[in-house]
């Protein structure tokens, strides 16, 4: 839905053409001069207000998000360009720290001390926010050579009933627990219209920029509402998010997503099961792989931790008769004594499932990944 515009500036306007006769049919005073002054700057002010849309988005049309690389439902994303950081917590801001993060995101300068530059930061109330329910968004307008754009910080969750949303609609623990612990949110919008791809791509460049130069340690995930797509917020991300395709972040998670599944799942104890009794299959095809293939046998071990439990891959380096050593490619969620790219040795009651390739560009095995691809509890 295309944001409403507001009321035209009809006092200013009024005043000013009533100045304007008043110059043509009998001139003006250096008092009236100085009021035609000011009544122009003011309009012209006024006006440049009442042609930019507001975003009704805010705390209206929300999206509930979904883990990256999927769609949360089969209905199209609202047609605004934006990208949205969930927040820890609720951040504090104002008109001066919106332009310094701006100006240091663009390279580009604002002329504070001139009323009547062409581009400026400022911070606005739409008329009817707090009848749309937005009286808790601060809205911070950004008039760039680029175009309109908007950064809106909220004190709320994005989604209402996150927690509720994130249990019935997330599968994957991490994003999960980013999505409904969020208690506010900030985002930055394109005001302009983007009448086609190009101007998209564009705008969410400018957009991108502009968030990585507003992120902190409150950022808990990213999301897009026109794609309907969130993924957890790592500092990795800048780098994608200050790009040319800023989008590019979206295309895979920026973790390897953890799915919970019940201990007493038929299914999954079957596919352990058959991993098992198979194991004679990998380690053969493993005493005979090529060279250049050994990071592509892999298993999928238990690890623990006190009560702390998680199942993560190890390529393998070694086998033995009854252990097997290897490095981890997972980041651990909840364990802390290890770390991705650790060398880990396993006793073969940890085993879980395991993965090699095939000369025709099959593989054989990944017995769990099927279970876990059904999405049964």
């Amino acid at each position: 839905m295309r944001p409403r515009l507001k009321h035209f500036p009809i006092l200013s306007t009024a005043i000013l053409i009533a100045l304007i006769a008043r110059l043509i049919m009998s001139g003006l005073t250096w008092v009236g001069v100085a009021a035609l002054v000011i009544s122009v700057i003011w309009t012209g002010f006024e006006i440049v207000r009442w042609l930019q849309p507001y975003p009704e988005k805010a705390g209206i049309s929300r999206k509930k998000p979904e883990k990256a690389g999927t769609n949360a439902d089969e209905e199209p994303g609202e047609n605004l360009v934006s990208l949205v950081y969930f927040l820890s917590e609720p951040r504090e801001a104002d008109e001066s720290a919106i332009r310094r993060c701006v100006a240091g995101a663009l390279e580009m300068s604002f002329d504070v001390s001139n009323p009547d530059s062409e581009y400026f930061v400022m911070q606005f109330s739409p008329p009817d926010s707090a009848k749309a329910g937005d009286d808790n968004i601060l809205h911070f307008m950004i008039r760039i050579p680029q175009g309109l754009f908007a950064v809106l910080v909220s004190d709320k969750p994005y989604i209402d009933g996150p927690e509720d949303f994130a249990k019935h609609s997330i599968r994957d623990k991490r994003l999960r627990q980013a999505v409904e612990s969020h208690e506010a949110w900030m985002s930055v919008d394109l005001m302009d219209e983007a009448r086609n791809q190009t101007d998209r791509e564009e705008a969410y460049a400018i957009i991108g920029r502009i968030l990585s130069y507003l992120a902190g340690p409150d950022c808990l995930a990213v999301y897009c509402p026109e794609l309907q797509r969130c993924n957890e917020f790592d500092l990795t991300l800048i780098e994608t998010l200050a790009s040319d395709a800023p989008l590019d972040l979206f295309d895979e998670p920026t973790f390897e997503p953890i799915i919970e599944i019940s201990d007493n799942n038929p299914k999954m104890a079957a596919a352990v099961a058959e991993a098992k009794r198979r194991w004679p299959e990998f380690v053969r095809a493993f005493g005979k792989r090529d060279p250049g293939e050994s990071d592509r046998y892999i298993v999928k071990a238990e690890f623990r931790e006190d009560s702390n439990c998680e199942y993560m891959w190890v390529q393998v380096e070694e086998i033995g008769s009854d252990k097997i050593e290897g490095i981890l490619m997972n980041d651990p969620h909840e364990l802390l004594d290890i770390h991705r790219g650790a060398r880990v040795t396993l006793s073969m009651d940890r085993l879980n499932d395991w993965i090699f390739p095939t000369s025709n560009g099959s593989h054989v095995g990944g017995f769990t990944l099927d279970v876990l691809a059904e999405g049964d509890d």
